[in-house]
């Protein structure tokens, strides 16, 4: 799933350069481009790495950004490497406003492989200030934002991110998943009634998909049973059986809660 993602937000990174007409390409463009077609990585590399050299302003270093990137990440899986060419990208590039969003959430995203929290929050940060109103590509990154906070025992700053998820998803499914993040956040600080508010506001939304509504189910089984409710947490249990993404924990949990 994480590499689907960052395939995703290669091309997301990509696409600004293909709208336009193609420039014409000079020989180490052409070479790498060939070279990268046939699978030879390395040469794909050097001819890239020569461009970017050789032409400082040059109308194809976009692409030539994004080859290599794509080598780094995908092919080498060399995160040390793909942090290095981001930041050279973001300081080619981050002008512009969009392009720059989608740099800093990959970049926010290989800084937690690394769990350097610290950057991945100022990365995301940084991407949400650029995303304006954007709901679709918001919401996910304040998502992350509010668990990397969470991580940091931040609870405060995760639940304002959530907060102002909540506040611009428009869609029941984008709603639904602030609003169980927003859950998961309260559980953390022991506030199992403000748990139990957001996860019933997300059950009574119209339109959200049957495993996100059996994944809050779950959760607020969680809080019935901290809260002594048995006969209720069993009730729930029952009520997820076919829709829970793994139906065994569900057996399990309710041998577990009939032993109480």
């Amino acid at each position: 799933m994480r590499r689907v993602l960052l395939c995703l937000l290669l091309l997301a990174l990509f696409l600004p350069a293909c709208g336009r007409s193609e420039p014409p390409a000079g020989p180490d463009v052409e070479a790498a481009r060939e070279a990268f077609s046939r699978g030879f990585y390395l040469e794909a590399e050097t001819g890239y790495e020569r461009y970017l050299q050789k032409e400082p302003k040059g109308r194809l270093r976009r692409e030539a950004w994004n080859r290599l990137l794509e080598i780094s990440l995908n092919v080498k899986g060399d995160v040390d490497r793909s942090i290095m060419l981001l930041e050279a990208m973001y300081l080619e590039f981050g002008s512009d406003p969009q392009s720059s969003a989608d740099m800093l959430v990959l970049l926010g995203d290989l800084y937690e492989q690394q769990s350097n929290r610290a950057k991945a929050v100022e990365s995301w940060e940084k991407a949400l200030a650029n995303l304006g109103g954007d709901q679709d590509k918001a919401v996910p990154v304040l998502v992350r934002l509010a668990r990397a906070k969470r991580g940091q025992r931040d609870f405060d700053g995760a639940q304002e991110a959530l907060e102002h998820c909540a506040s611009l998803a428009r869609s029941p499914e984008l709603k639904a998943r602030c609003l169980y993040e927003t859950a998961q956040n309260y559980t953390f600080t022991q506030s199992f009634g403000r748990a139990r508010t957001s996860l019933e506001a997300l059950l009574a939304l119209p339109g959200v998909p049957e495993e996100t509504r059996a994944l809050a189910t779950f959760l607020l089984v969680d809080i019935c049973e901290h809260e002594g409710r048995m006969a209720d947490a069993r009730k729930l249990l029952e009520s997820i059986r076919a829709t829970y993404p793994n139906p065994l924990v569900i057996e399990a949990r309710l041998e577990s809660l009939g032993k109480k």
